[in-house]
């Protein structure tokens, strides 16, 4: 089993442990335009802010930073149609505040039902956890808050996001962000005993390798809980 060689396991959130809630995409899709009177098709709205998600991720992949989330708001703005210039930080909050409610009316889900149990199994076990995530759109915040609904928060004993640390995966200041962390709660422990679990192939297994512990990646088809059989 490969929990037997490790004393920690950190996982990344996003396509690892949970995936997105396809109606929150429609309903906030539907929100940007009923919110800012725009008018286009569902679609191009849709196509506009997967485009962004994903050159946003990028960015901060490589450049091993986080972008502001308020700055890629109001780029993703612009190329939907919206005057920025008549959006002041007060109405894109406003706004923010309307999706974070459609976010946890419409929550994202596990992708594995079985998580629950296998956290449990592995604290049982004398092993810790935590989540090293990065983030684009949705915030930290917004996810921790997820994590208690979700009923999983209790068995990570720290939960780190781009946005709050300032380093995105596969940057080796967010591994040692990490490692530190760790070592406050097992002092005397050593990289080899550390396993991250993640989707990216970048970020998760090159980053976590370079930095000098363990990496797993995630591959498609596959949950959390066949890696622990």
């Amino acid at each position: 089993m490969v929990n037997e060689s490790y004393s920690h396991i950190s996982f990344d959130l996003w396509l690892t442990i949970i995936q997105s809630n396809p109606y929150y995409k429609q309903k906030r899709n539907q929100l940007l335009i009923d919110f800012f009177e725009l008018n286009l098709p569902i679609e191009t709205v849709d196509k506009s802010y997967s485009k962004f998600d994903k050159t946003f991720n990028y960015i901060n992949e490589v450049t091993g930073g986080n972008l502001d989330a308020t700055a890629m708001w109001y780029i993703f703005l612009a190329d939907v149609g919206v005057d920025i210039h008549t959006v002041n930080t007060t109405t894109l909050q406003l706004f923010i505040d309307k999706t974070e409610a459609l976010f946890f009316e419409y929550p994202p889900t596990l992708l594995d039902e079985n998580t629950p149990s296998l956290f449990k199994s592995l604290t049982e076990e004398g092993i810790t956890l935590s989540l090293l995530s990065n983030t684009a759109f949705t915030k930290g915040i917004f996810l921790k808050k997820l994590l208690v609904q979700m009923g999983i928060d209790s068995y990570f004993s720290f939960k780190l996001f781009s946005d709050e640390i300032g380093y995105s995966k596969p940057n080796p200041l967010a591994y040692q962000t990490m490692y530190h962390n760790v070592l406050s709660i097992k002092p005397t422990i050593e990289k080899h005993q550390i396993l991250h679990v993640g989707d990216n192939p970048i970020a998760d297994l090159q980053g976590a390798e370079q930095f000098g512990i363990h990496g797993k990646l995630l591959l498609p088809n596959m949950v959390i809980s066949h890696l622990f059989k």
